[in-house]
């Protein structure tokens, strides 16, 4: 039993350009809107967000071991 397998070349070479020029445009696009965000503005932003994140991880942190640190000092 012979099994052939193979890709034919024209049909590689067809279907990838029209890909390769969408992603140039994307990637342009993307660097255009890049280069016009305020970067600043975006960490400031971001750190904002992990801040709070931790402040309520550090709340929940204190109410879950609220109930033990309560029962050792009651002894």
């Amino acid at each position: 039993m012979q099994t052939t397998t193979g890709i034919s070349s024209m049909q590689m070479a067809m279907s990838e350009n029209p890909i390769v020029s969408s992603n140039r445009e994307v990637f342009g696009a993307m660097m255009r809107k890049a280069q016009k965000t305020d970067w600043d503005l975006v960490i400031a932003k971001i750190d904002k967000y992990i801040s709070r994140a931790g402040a309520a991880v550090l709340a929940l942190s204190a109410l879950y071991f609220a109930p033990i640190l309560v029962s050792m000092l009651l002894r």
